[in-house]
């Protein structure tokens, strides 16, 4: 058995280095299907799904296709065709691995209440009870604890606060607690400890940025702290690990944003993180899969049919990165990425290499590392992965790589 051996002098100052594991952007296959907006999106296990939607700049046309996206190979599947047909700016919330999806606009500019269930093992879509309320468009919708939530939304007699709980084990929606801001549509939410936070949107002529928790155990909302950055509507939300995240988005159609927002519900507190890496838009899409969250399409008046990973990736400071030599090269490559790890050795001490994707599944895993090793395209395919080291103290280090 061969071992790698570290310095006395890199053992002592490992407790002093901080590992600082954020989040970055990356991006994925292309959305089939042709670019567009105001589509709808949503993540059943470990799949995600887009489509409807719309493009108004010239040709106005609608959409009734989805499509379902596997992370494990990169791809997108084209599923069946919604089953209200042509529509564009649903809603949708998922309750034990199946889909709810309506309301909307259709290609005869009419405003709609219906609900439908997709249920992918069948890969059929459910006509369910209609939403109660006034038909409409650019609603909110979220799921807690088996119960479906929609609300708000823009009708022919305007903007609405009212919202509803749907039970699908009786088909049945009820009336809920008002929302306590103002009338809007196209506002965003996510979901942190069984509460909703719903914020942002259109309301009479103007763009927003306040911000509110509903809390279905008291049926109450209550007004939380100002989204960062600007007013803004057609945004994006969504949560992962216990942080909640609102970007993107434009101020009333003139400017379109980039920027990413993370809130602590602990605090009340909104901190900016890093920007989006793909083009400002609004009216982007997004769903979570195995912590990861994904953001699709949108517009800068200009359609986009882009896929971003909002992923993590572990960075290590630059000190201790050389301290350990470690190196990876070619990196990015089209074929092959050779990784060392030369050590000195006045005391052994066993690494630990591993290889893993961005969904966290370790792909490879060799103990006792050599401090050598050539990966190679054929072995784990396009994509961007992490190489792990550890020793018997705990995570050492963490280096992304990626094969074009």
């Amino acid at each position: 058995m061969r071992r790698i051996a570290l310095t006395i002098y890199t053992l002592i100052l490992l407790p002093q280095f901080t590992l600082a594991i954020s989040r970055s952007w990356y991006q994925k296959t292309n959305v089939g299907g042709d670019a567009r907006h105001r589509c709808t999106g949503f993540s059943i296990g470990n799949k995600g799904y887009y489509g409807g939607g719309h493009i108004n700049s010239g040709t106005v046309i609608n959409y009734k296709d989805y499509w379902e996206y596997d992370p494990a190979t990169n791809s997108w599947t084209q599923i069946a065709d919604f089953g209200g047909g042509l529509r564009y700016h649903s809603s949708a919330f998922v309750i034990d691995n199946v889909a709810y999806v309506g309301c909307g606009e259709d290609e005869n500019s009419d405003y709609n209440s219906d609900f439908w269930k997709y249920v992918p093992e069948v890969n059929t879509w459910i006509q369910i009870s209609d939403m109660p309320g006034e038909p409409r468009r650019g609603g909110t919708a979220f799921a807690i604890n088996g119960i479906g939530y929609y609300g708000l939304g823009q009708s022919l007699d305007g903007y609405h606060f009212d919202f509803y709980s749907y039970d699908p084990s009786l088909d049945a929606w009820t009336p809920i607690a008002d929302f306590i801001g103002e009338q809007r549509s196209a506002a965003v939410n996510f979901v942190l400890d069984n509460k909703a936070y719903v914020g942002t949107g259109h309301i009479e002529g103007d763009a927003v940025s306040d911000f509110y928790m509903y809390d279905p155990a008291t049926d109450t909302w209550e007004a939380k702290a100002n989204v960062g950055g600007s007013v803004r509507q057609d945004a994006m939300g969504f949560a992962i690990d216990g942080k909640g995240y609102i970007g993107l988005g434009s101020d009333n159609f003139s400017i379109d944003f980039g920027d990413i927002w993370e809130y602590d519900a602990s605090t009340d507190t909104w901190t900016q993180i890093e920007d989006f890496e793909g083009a400002k838009r609004r009216y982007p899409v997004t769903f979570v899969i195995e912590h990861i969250a994904y953001v699709a399409g949108g517009t800068d008046g200009t359609n986009f049919k882009d896929l971003w990973a909002f992923a993590p990736t572990v960075s290590l400071n630059e000190e201790l990165l050389s301290a350990l030599n470690f190196n990876t090269y070619p990196n990015p490559s089209a074929d092959h990425i050779t990784i060392k790890c030369a050590l000195d050795n006045d005391l052994d001490h066993e690494i630990n290499l591993t290889v893993s994707d961005l969904t966290g599944k370790t792909l490879l895993n060799i103990p006792n590392w050599n401090g050598q090793l050539t990966l190679s395209k054929n072995e784990l395919g396009s994509g961007i992965f992490l190489v792990n080291l550890s020793n018997e103290t705990g995570h050492l280090l963490s280096r992304k790589i990626s094969f074009l």
